[in-house]
């Protein structure tokens, strides 16, 4: 049984062992949305879905909430804004949810926002990172992940500390791939590197041209930026490898999407996939806390994979969701959302809260205090939390990036 099929009964199991406690009281409702199917970033989505599953049977082992049981209901949206939308409708309208959490790809979470908003449903974002997610300012939108603006602009730091001169950037033509560009153009401006972008559709598979036209540079780049989601990613990853430019002696390759924390990673990239830079919103593990260790833990033992960024995501979004609701006393939309807005939860990558900061417009119900890294694979079949830290320099393990020998 493939993963898919393997956790989607994983799901229907867990869901008809709430429905067997509906009898006695109603449940619960919390709704998720992931890509869970192509062209949306496939295993990005089933660690939202895991991560969230974990935190729902958490919750209903120690009671559920307001003493009831919590029942998790999953939307597909295969990375579609269209078929988020109507996900995020069918939970909030037919199924009744008291709030949305999951989705990635920044042009989903972009759309669902009216639509929270016009349902008066509380949607917490997690992997979608593109600045206008929470630039909107819609009330009933708050996130637990990275802006744009936020992360790259940490990214940029390690840049400039690394002293690359020669950054080429390949992006998708999304909110979050022009979002990119943008952030690392910016704050490269004044540092005498240059910076060179191309853009291309999500869909496009095949980046030969673009990879050969910056081998054929004078000079070639010493740093290429994949920005890129889903299965293309590691495509476009392991044509660059193939064609000899990156990872190389000359160049070093950063890969933003976060498909390069997945086990999938290395059944595309083999030993390619050492010296890969990826740029985790949280490692396991860090900080160091009963949390993290138990959250980790029993994502392994449940799915037989490590934990990431992703699926802590995953899990946050569900538990900041009921930590609201257990705050508010209540399942009453209004009340649930001012309880975020006052919300101080310790969770698995740190303790989120969400200021009400309108100035720059991204930073309004977004948690600021992410943790950002920089990592770098030094071996094959290497986990994210194996990986030599490169960024923050306090988190360091190394203070040198390897390039291929």
């Amino acid at each position: 049984m493939n993963r898919t099929a393997k956790l989607a009964a994983t799901l229907s199991v867990s869901l008809a062992a709430t429905a067997g406690a509906v009898s006695a009281q109603d449940a619960i409702k919390i709704g998720g949305i992931a890509p869970l199917s192509p062209p949306g970033g496939v295993q990005t989505g089933e660690s939202l879905r895991d991560g969230m599953i974990v935190a729902v049977e958490e919750l209903n082992a120690n009671g559920g909430i307001l003493g009831q049981p919590v029942e998790l209901i999953v939307e597909d949206t295969s990375g579609v804004p269209e078929k988020g939308v109507a996900a995020f409708e069918r939970l909030a309208t037919a199924e009744n949810v008291v709030g949305v959490t999951g989705s990635a790809h920044s042009a989903v979470c972009s759309a669902v926002g009216p639509v929270a908003q016009e349902t008066n449903t509380v949607f917490v974002a997690g992997e979608c990172w593109s600045d206008s997610v929470t630039a909107a300012q819609i009330p009933e939108v708050f996130r637990i992940t990275v802006a744009n603006s936020l992360v790259y602009s940490v990214a940029a730091d390690w840049v400039k500390e690394a002293g690359f001169e020669n950054i080429a950037i390949i992006s998708e033509n999304s909110d979050w791939g022009f979002g990119i560009i943008d952030v690392f153009t910016e704050n490269l401006k004044d540092t005498g590197a240059t910076v060179t972008s191309f853009t291309a559709e999500r869909t496009v598979s095949d980046f030969t041209p673009q990879l050969l036209q910056l081998k054929r540079a004078d000079p070639q780049p010493d740093l290429i930026v994949a920005g890129f989601t889903g299965s293309n990613l590691l495509l476009m990853l392991r044509q660059a490898y193939d064609l000899g430019l990156a990872p190389s002696p000359e160049t070093a390759i950063f890969a933003a999407g976060a498909d390069v924390l997945e086990p999938e990673f290395w059944d595309v990239m083999g030993d390619a996939g050492k010296y890969v830079i990826g740029n985790p919103a949280g490692l396991p593990g860090k900080p160091d806390t009963p949390l993290s260790r138990s959250f980790g833990e029993a994502y392994q033992q449940k799915f037989d994979r490590p934990a990431n960024a992703v699926a802590m995501e995953g899990y946050d979004g569900v538990m900041v969701l009921a930590e609201a609701i257990e705050a508010a006393g209540t399942t009453d939309s209004d009340a649930v959302e001012e309880a975020l807005r006052n919300l101080s939860w310790d969770g698995t990558r740190g303790t989120i809260f969400f200021p009400q900061t309108k100035e720059p417009a991204w930073a309004f119900q977004q948690w600021p205090e992410v943790p950002i890294f920089v990592i770098q694979y030094s071996e094959a079949n290497q986990t994210p939390s194996e990986a030599e830290i490169l960024w923050p320099k306090s988190q360091a393990t190394t203070d040198e990036i390897v390039l291929k020998p």
